[in-house]
């Protein structure tokens, strides 16, 4: 993990020190994700630890602090998602009403201690737990001064690059960030092991329905620390500058969840 993070981590900050931060911006971020199969090479909770990633880098850049990572996914039933010979791994499977649920009790104690703006980052991109994210904050901050919302980590990189990478499943994307954020965690010689003894290790672009388990470009080719640095810096900044403008009452958030907030200037107070 990044050292320069642990200055904006809720939890590892004193109450002093919290306070100056409100009392700066007060803007707070709540990461969020599945503890799911990210292949061989990244750890089970990649999704949470890459939003968190993302969410310390705004902070950073915008202010505020980030609450821990909540692991939770909308996963379906069952043993969850895993090729063969590793399911069920899966352990946070909730449905959309449950995962709403819970942010909201998390979001209205936020509310009640004074946050202004509230930022949902989900690292686990589908859009039911993006509109749960959103609509529980939403609900805790219904009837107050505060505001807030929720986004998808991948949904970011459609404000414009050229990169021919998009989020995806344990591929270039996922693995480039968790390379610059989290180097000790990955293993990609694990992953080149079973490429290599099936021959797979040159092709270009994987199908979730491999038996690696993974969707997008091979990671072994396409990703690196520099890419993983260059996402989490973009999607930060999108999203840091619109906690910005929703703290200077330049934007309002929807009501209800879309995934057109980060692109469309929205009304205004």
């Amino acid at each position: 993990m990044i050292e320069r993070y642990t200055t904006v981590q809720y939890s590892l900050l004193r109450p002093s020190q919290v306070r100056v931060r409100q009392q700066e911006c007060p803007v707070v971020y709540l990461p969020i994700g599945s503890l799911e199969w990210h292949g061989r090479h990244n750890p089970l909770g990649t999704d949470g630890l890459k939003a968190f990633a993302v969410c310390c880098e705004a902070a950073l850049a915008s202010g505020g602090v980030v609450l821990p990572p909540l692991f939770l996914g909308i996963l379906g039933e069952g043993p969850g998602w895993g090729p063969p010979g590793w399911s069920g791994l899966t352990v946070t499977v909730h449905e959309q009403s449950s995962m709403e649920d819970t942010v909201h009790r998390v979001a209205r104690g936020l509310v009640a201690d004074g946050w202004r703006v509230l930022v949902g980052v989900t690292g686990h991109d589908v859009e039911a737990q993006r509109d749960a994210l959103h609509d529980g904050i939403q609900r805790a901050c219904a009837g107050t001064e505060a505001r807030g919302f929720g986004v998808m980590e991948g949904e970011n990189w459609l404000g414009g690059t050229s990169l021919p990478y998009s989020m995806d499943h344990a591929g270039a994307w996922e693995t480039s960030v968790m390379l610059y954020a989290y180097p000790e965690r990955v293993d990609l010689g694990e992953l080149a092991t079973q490429m290599q003894a099936s021959g797979r290790q040159d092709l270009d672009k994987l199908q979730m329905s491999d038996p690696e388990g993974i969707g997008g470009w091979n990671p072994l080719k396409h990703a690196s620390a520099a890419l993983g640095r260059r996402i989490v810096e973009f999607c930060a900044g999108r999203i840091g500058r619109r906690a910005l403008d929703v703290l200077a009452g330049r934007v309002t958030p929807p009501v209800r969840a879309g995934g057109s907030f980060m692109d469309n200037p929205g009304p205004t107070d």
